[in-house]
């Protein structure tokens, strides 16, 4: 078996983008499970790493996280990754752009699963993921401040109890001051465009932050109170905040989801929504990650804010697929970040009046790089924009 397996990691080295996953398919296809079981071992993925940096050169957090160094340790050495991998943001750059396909950013989260089993957790994550367990939010704040602030919303915008839709506001949105006033501005467009919603104080936690650090009992206790709490309200489909939310419930729920952009997009179109107020500005996008390489939305923003009047749209250097990261995917929005005021640098080369996001934690990551720059660079979310442009403010 070991003769079979040299001879196909050869095969693999030398097939250039038709990767592992094509040796995997014909293993499958002739049924041979002990070789796909050891294939689809991560030092094995690994060992077809032919080290050319494109990885490390893509990654938002190169400057403490080396991938490539890891990666060839462990090809040399057989040691695990290094502690280092918390600083991932699972971004999924150098995984969508390895000329090999290696799963790269699956093998992170694996290793962080092995990583929690054994108690090797920055005590950080551990508070956070101690917080989810027991606030069912990041924060380490407790369940009241959600459930106030989602009561005072479904009594402000008289929303009822069933619907179409149930509307995920998510941890980020229920409990950071500057998320919490687009949820409301969402609410305000939500109505007046006839959107069928509901939401509910009894929210908890999607779980895509715990999935991601490497918890998975935790995301499992999670995603089947979550499962419970949609079946006893009959919920069907889901409108989710956040885009890490979306990931979750499409990725590892199967719900039918959407975002509020592409609620807004949707009604745009059919010409439900109206804009009455120019918005006098030159205005760049930030795609994040989990909406944009996790899922593939990226023109419903774009046509979002090139349908609002008088605005001028500007592409930064890198977007879409290519889009640089904020900093704060996978639990880094506690954590110190450097790629926030990188990006935030990007957008101002521009010369952009508005940095307009389509992510919470997007939302609050570059605007503190803009406070760090002392710019005066605008950052809003999509929904804030339409807003401004529906009602003047």
């Amino acid at each position: 078996m070991f003769g079979l397996e040299a001879l196909l990691c050869v095969l693999i080295q030398t097939s250039g983008r038709w990767n592992i996953f094509g040796w995997m398919y014909i293993l499958k296809k002739f049924e041979i499970p002990k070789v796909i079981n050891s294939l689809e071992h991560e030092n094995l993925m690994l060992s077809v790493c032919m080290q050319c940096g494109t990885c490390s050169a893509s990654c938002t957090s190169r400057q403490s996280f080396n991938l490539r160094k890891l990666i060839l340790n462990l090809n040399l050495t057989g040691n695990d990754l290094s502690d280092s991998i918390w600083d991932c943001t699972t971004c999924l750059t150098c995984q969508t752009r390895c000329p090999r396909g290696i799963p790269l950013t699956e093998i992170i989260v694996d290793s962080r699963k092995e990583f929690v089993e054994t108690g090797r957790i920055p005590s950080e994550i551990r508070d956070m993921l101690d917080s989810i367990y027991k606030h069912k939010n990041p924060f380490g704040e407790g369940k009241y401040k959600r459930k106030k602030f989602i009561e005072d919303i479904k009594k402000k915008f008289d929303v009822s109890d069933i619907s179409e839709y149930y509307w995920f506001i998510g941890c980020v949105s229920s409990y950071e001051s500057r998320s919490m006033e687009v949820v409301e501005k969402t609410a305000r467009i939500f109505k007046d465009i006839g959107i069928d919603f509901s939401v509910d104080a009894d929210e908890g936690c999607c779980g895509n932050e715990a999935m991601v650090l490497g918890e998975e009992g935790l995301f499992e206790l999670l995603k089947e109170e979550n499962e419970m709490f949609f079946k006893e309200r009959g919920v069907e489909k889901v409108i989710a905040s956040s885009p890490h939310c979306y990931n979750a419930f499409k990725k590892y729920y199967g719900l039918e989801v959407l975002t509020p952009v592409e609620v807004i997009y949707k009604a745009i179109k059919e010409g439900t929504l109206e804009f009455k107020y120019d918005v006098d500005a030159r205005v760049t996008y930030h795609d994040p990650c989990y909406l944009g390489r996790y899922n593939g939305i990226y023109d419903a923003p774009r046509e979002v804010i090139k349908s609002v009047y008088n605005v001028e749209f500007v592409e930064m250097q890198r977007i879409r697929e290519n889009s640089y990261c904020c900093g704060g995917g996978s639990g880094n929005f506690l954590r110190e970040s450097r790629a926030n005021v990188q990006r935030v640098r990007e957008a101002l080369s521009t010369n952009a009046d508005i940095l307009v996001v389509s992510c919470p934690i997007c939302l609050i990551m570059l605007e503190d790089a803009v406070k760090t720059l002392n710019s005066d660079l605008a950052v809003m979310d999509v929904v804030e924009l339409v807003h401004l442009a529906m009602y003047g403010y």
